[in-house]
């Protein structure tokens, strides 16, 4: 199992540490679930995906290309919350991740970790919002890059 996961939004994206990415999922639920739109039958979709890329890691993370301009701004404001939450936090628990009920009796899986520090979780987050905004930076001449990790965000040689 790979503890990096990719990460799309149309032909372009990026690779983010599994443990992160699925962090950011939970919180991006959790803002889903407290909007507005919390029960157009596009977030209710959204959120059963979002939960199964959470607990089930190497499937990666899509966003939905084919979702309209208004979706992908709501989108673009719900990750903007989640974010919001986990900047008022230094770092997770892993005691408290692994209590996070996902799906039925599905959970995150901290790759023993005692904490997980915040900071590369919102970077992961602001590298999605640049992604589906159209503003991720290219990365540079034969390199990938890598969000979420413990250290923050890295660049790699071609991920193969």
């Amino acid at each position: 199992m790979s503890k990096t996961q990719f990460v799309s939004f149309g032909n372009r994206g990026f690779w983010a540490y599994d443990v992160a990415l699925s962090i950011f999922l939970k919180y991006l639920i959790d803002a889903a679930e407290e909007s507005s739109q919390a029960d157009s039958v596009w977030i209710t979709g959204a959120v059963s995906d979002w939960r199964i890329w959470a607990c089930v890691p190497d499937l990666g993370f899509t966003v939905n290309e084919h979702w309209s301009a208004s979706q992908r701004q709501e989108f673009v404001a719900l990750a903007e919350v989640a974010n919001a939450k986990l900047v008022t936090r230094e770092s997770i628990p892993a005691e408290e991740i692994v209590r996070w009920e996902i799906l039925e009796d599905l959970h995150i899986f901290p790759r023993g970790e005692t904490e997980v520090l915040t900071a590369p979780v919102v970077e992961l987050g602001e590298a999605i919002i640049a992604l589906v905004s159209g503003r991720l930076p290219e990365t540079p001449e034969g390199q990938t890059w890598y969000y979420g990790t413990p250290v923050g965000r890295q660049t790699r040689g071609r991920h193969r």
